[in-house]
């Protein structure tokens, strides 16, 4: 699987684009839905991947819902949060989805050619997901390099998150690991050197 990344958007949010032969992904679409497009070009869309619902991860969306009709995932306890035409209002950002969605279940899901497991991860919002393949693991807001996402903002809460990175003790290898912000990093750099996995 061929892995992309976009920084995009006034926050500077990652976008990444999956590809096995000419099938593709994307997780998080923050901006720029005719710039996607372009990029996307002949390759067909099969989906949506969304980690959570705030509004500098989901601003593409329904833009590229509109061109492709293509399935988009979000857990329902992030689709209130991603539908709030306010959301962004503090940030003096616009974003939500208007689009239909198809609500995430923890476990394995295959799209397409793409086989990889959901597993829930609230703590940053309610409904924060992150989606583990063979080697590597989109993590959303959950996980930086180095951090882990805010939780002041509405569904946040740090003692849930706090349990939600126990979960990354579990894994029973290094993964790469694509956050929502910042650089890549691997699982065991981060069990080693961030403070929040200790």
């Amino acid at each position: 699987m061929d892995i992309t990344k976009y920084v995009m958007g006034p926050i500077e949010t990652n976008t990444y684009l999956l590809q096995i032969g000419g099938d593709v992904l994307l997780v998080d679409p923050a901006s720029k839905p005719e710039k996607l497009i372009e990029i996307l070009g002949d390759r067909n869309l099969k989906g949506i991947l969304l980690t959570h619902g705030h509004f500098d991860h989901i601003k593409a969306v329904d833009g590229l819902y509109e061109k492709y009709r293509c399935p988009v995932y979000l857990h329902e306890a992030d689709e209130e949060l991603a539908r709030d035409k306010q959301a962004g209002s503090d940030f003096g950002l616009v974003a939500y989805i208007s689009c239909p969605t198809i609500a995430l279940r923890e476990g394995k899901m295959e799209i397409g050619p793409f086989v990889f497991e959901v597993v829930f991860t609230p703590g940053h919002t309610e409904g924060s997901v992150i989606y583990v393949f063979d080697d590597c693991i989109f993590t959303g807001d959950t996980l930086f390099k180095g951090s882990v996402g805010r939780t002041d903002l509405k569904g946040g809460d740090f003692s849930t998150l706090k349990h939600s990175l126990e979960l990354f003790k579990q894994f029973d290898k290094d993964y790469t690991v694509y956050p929502g912000h910042d650089g890549v990093t691997t699982l065991s750099e981060e069990l080693m050197n961030n403070y929040y996995l200790r």
